[in-house]
């Protein structure tokens, strides 16, 4: 089940909401994050405690940000009360789902981090979005230019997809790495075996069951 909402859209508009602070906006996007993971935790997705939240637990970080709400709208939150007291409450949860969510949380927390420059990255985002506004409808409505909102998405989209691809090159070193050890082992008639770190350490090799019993 995907969501219907586009959360994403509220979270771009979070981002780049200019009534609340850096720093509110991090600590919100934090609490965002937690709430979500949460939900797909092992242990805690299973408790119904954590799918029903108190509204005045988290009001002071969520407040600050009016989209933050509309973003766990989207997620499947809905406003109820429970006992006096307002709760968001989530019935269905699609681990899919959440794991986008919070792929996209996870960058939206690295575009307000102070430790970030964000101007520059909008700088850089300027200079590829010159490259990808042709085959973007709404670029090209509004003359090739895109919108704030857009810049911010296409951002969060960028960062995923150099997330993805830093995986693939490490996935592909790890098995090239394996490959070239296979390939030596089979072809070097000098190659033999090193002690492993712990053996070398240690001092002393270690041994097998055979080494120690002889064969049977």
């Amino acid at each position: 089940m995907s969501l219907p909402n586009a959360p994403g859209t509220h979270l771009q508009n979070l981002i780049l909401d200019d009534k609340s602070t850096p720093s509110q906006k991090l600590s919100c996007l934090k609490t965002l994050r937690i709430l979500l993971k949460n939900l797909i935790d092992p242990i805690k997705g299973s408790d119904p405690k954590y799918r029903h939240i108190k509204l005045a637990k988290v009001a002071s970080r969520l407040d600050p940000c009016p989209s933050s709400m509309e973003y766990l709208h989207a997620i499947g939150f809905e406003l109820a009360e429970e006992d006096g007291e307002d709760i968001l409450r989530i019935s269905q949860v699609s681990s899919n789902d959440i794991q986008a969510s919070l792929f996209e949380l996870n960058a939206a927390i690295e575009m307000v981090s102070p430790n970030d420059n964000v101007e520059e990255k909008k700088s850089d985002l300027n200079r590829t979005s010159s490259t990808l506004s042709a085959s973007s409808s709404a670029g090209s409505s509004t003359g090739g230019r895109m919108s704030e909102k857009q810049k911010a998405r296409l951002l969060i989209e960028k960062k995923r997809t150099e997330e993805m691809e830093e995986a693939k090159r490490a996935r592909q070193k790890t098995r090239d790495q394996i490959r070239q050890d296979k390939y030596v082992r089979e072809n070097d008639e000098n190659w033999t075996s090193k002690q492993s770190a712990a053996c070398v350490k240690s001092g002393s090799g270690i041994s097998t069951f055979r080494d120690t019993y002889g064969e049977h």
